[in-house]
């Protein structure tokens, strides 16, 4: 049997650079908790919404081809759209007005929220059945002295 080829990996900078963006943005949290104004205009506030709509139905469309063809990049799919449903509710709870707040919370909370728990769920659960199955596979290639199993090289 050859000896395990060690494989050079980036493992150790990616952390390092990580981290490094974790500080950085704790600082920038920082600088913009005491710098932005309470309040603020903005223009193309309907384009943002809508944005943020449209990028809901790309994934939501994305997500649902990768389930229906079972691929694997559902994973993927299903977990950044349902990040960007949490998104989409963080912000209309967040930016509502006053009298716009009991709606934006119950709208978050019957829709949005539901939604992302249910992608994340199925994300987790494609996660654990793609695992499965690899080892099924995996196992059937070694039992059967097939290409398949796995080298040490």
């Amino acid at each position: 049997m050859a000896a395990p080829v060690r494989r050079r990996t980036v493992r150790g900078p990616f952390l390092t650079l990580l981290v490094c963006a974790v500080v950085v943005e704790i600082a920038w949290t920082i600088f913009l908790g005491f710098h932005l104004p309470r309040h603020y205009v903005a223009l193309h506030w309907d384009m943002a919404w809508v944005g943020i709509d449209l990028m809901e139905i790309a994934l939501l469309c994305a997500t649902a081809w990768t389930a229906w063809r079972m691929k694997v990049q559902f994973i993927i799919f299903a977990s950044v759209t349902g990040t960007v449903f949490v998104m989409d509710a963080w912000f209309d709870i967040t930016t509502a007005r006053r009298g716009d707040l009991a709606q934006s919370a119950w709208l978050a909370g019957v829709t949005e929220i539901p939604i992302a728990i249910a992608l994340f769920w199925s994300a987790w659960r494609a996660t654990r059945w793609f695992i499965t199955d690899a080892h099924a596979v995996l196992d059937d290639a070694g039992a059967s002295g097939g290409d398949h199993a796995p080298s040490a090289t």
